[in-house]
């Protein structure tokens, strides 16, 4: 696949998700929040360009990455085309030597990517995954919370609310149903990481923060399989159907979906080295 092709793709891919945005549905807008729960660590690009390519897609890697773990691409396979960074160090110029050594995007080429479903060979080492009962990932996001030097209080909020982030504290409202209450923790967590800053909430209004951190919320209880697509249809629609103002929330989404999966990852990680050291 070409550059042009992969360009086109991206394009064609806003496009219809600001048409259905505009015309108030958010169909298209869950399947790629879905595909950014199964590829956290893409960017929304690279991530819709996966889904447009292969809907269907679980875990994808290059060539040889697939190949060091033991697995080969099936011949005749098509790769799925993503863009990449073309990194280098700066050579010295008539302006003077960068001598720092430090390596600098120079551009972005197109590189592919093949499914699991398009190799064969080793079955895959069953390591902790992000997936599990809600009480795995509830303790993993309170700990991930807390590891930020975040306040967390379970405690009654006068305005009905189920939870609220006051900048340096987060507030749950007790006795919350375990998806609920997951939900309610990693949107109120996004809110932190999104809107803390005092210049990022100026420039943004209510209805675009609360739908990022739902947006965040869907993507990160999904990747734990906890079904939530009714409660959050309702903030899964960005106001506007301008292109430029929905792939802007989107990559903020996608980054904070990403850093909260990662860190509940490493939590239920050391946790199960903990448990094997200890013999439980």
């Amino acid at each position: 696949m070409k550059r042009e092709e992969v360009t086109e793709l991206v394009e064609r891919g806003l496009s219809e998700l600001s048409d259905a945005l505009a015309n108030g549905k958010s169909d298209r807008l869950k399947e790629y929040f879905a595909v950014m729960a199964r590829f956290p660590k893409y960017s929304f690009n690279n991530a819709m360009l996966i889904y447009l390519q292969a809907p269907s897609a679980s875990l994808v890697q290059g060539f040889h990455a697939w190949r060091k773990m033991g697995r080969a691409v099936i011949k005749g396979q098509k790769g799925i085309g993503i863009i990449a960074p073309m990194l280098g160090v700066k050579k010295e110029d008539d302006a003077g030597a960068d001598d720092s050594g430090e390596k600098r995007i120079f551009g972005f080429k197109v590189v592919h990517v093949f499914d699991i479903a398009q190799t064969e060979g080793d079955e895959l080492p069953q390591i902790a995954s992000i997936t599990g009962e809600p009480g795995d990932s509830i303790a993993a996001i309170e700990s991930l919370i807390r590891s930020w030097e975040i306040e967390l209080v379970y405690e009654q909020i006068e305005s009905g609310a189920d939870g609220l982030s006051k900048k340096g504290t987060i507030v749950i409202t007790p006795d919350l149903q375990p998806a609920k209450q997951l939900l309610t923790l990693v949107h109120e967590a996004a809110h932190e990481v999104l809107h803390a800053d005092v210049e990022r909430r100026k420039s943004t209004t209510k209805t675009v923060r609360e739908t990022e951190a739902e947006a965040v919320a869907f993507v990160v209880c999904s990747a734990w399989g906890i079904d939530c697509v009714d409660h959050s249809s309702d903030y899964i629609q960005l106001y506007s159907g301008d292109t430029d103002v929905l792939t802007r929330s989107l990559d903020a989404i996608q980054k904070t979906a990403a850093l909260i999966l990662e860190g509940m990852q490493k939590f239920v990680t050391e946790q199960k080295a903990t448990e094997v050291f200890h013999g439980s």
